[in-house]
């Protein structure tokens, strides 16, 4: 008994042919040097301090966003809390912590040259300076 195998055979199945793989090849060729361009130009250098800095403004925006109440001087902030309690966020070395009722050290900010605070009738105006000396701004403002 024999056995068969059909395999069908199309005529119009076509594959590469020479001229479109000349066609890629030249596409390739032309479009390859660019790419070291492309990924050099998307390329950006990450400043950790910038990042840890924007952080810290929005954990202040937080706190402010919780408080009931704030006092501002020139080198802390004092927010009377929901709870009752009285958070302050002042420099201590080259850090910005802030404690709760004159206790703990949460440490909020690192390598902090100055920290000013300037007060606003609607909330106050902050400027960090980093050890590197780059300057930081911000306005944070307190909803009633």
């Amino acid at each position: 008994m024999k056995k068969y195998v059909y395999t069908p055979f199309y005529q119009n199945n076509r594959g590469f042919t020479f001229i479109s793989t000349l066609l890629l090849i030249i596409i390739l060729a032309l479009t390859l040097p660019f790419a070291g361009y492309l990924l050099k130009a998307s390329s950006y250098t990450v400043n950790p301090d910038e990042i840890s800095i924007q952080l810290f403004f929005q954990f202040l925006r937080n706190d402010m966003i919780n408080a009931t109440d704030y006092q501002v001087s020139s080198s802390s902030l004092s927010l009377n809390l929901d709870n009752g309690n009285t958070a302050t966020i002042g420099s201590y070395n080259n850090q910005i912590r802030r404690q709760v009722n004159g206790l703990g050290h949460e440490v909020y900010l690192q390598n902090v040259k100055e920290w000013n605070l300037i007060p606003l009738s609607y909330g106050f105006h902050a400027t960090i300076t980093s050890l590197e000396g780059e300057i930081y701004e911000k306005t944070i403002v307190f909803y009633k």
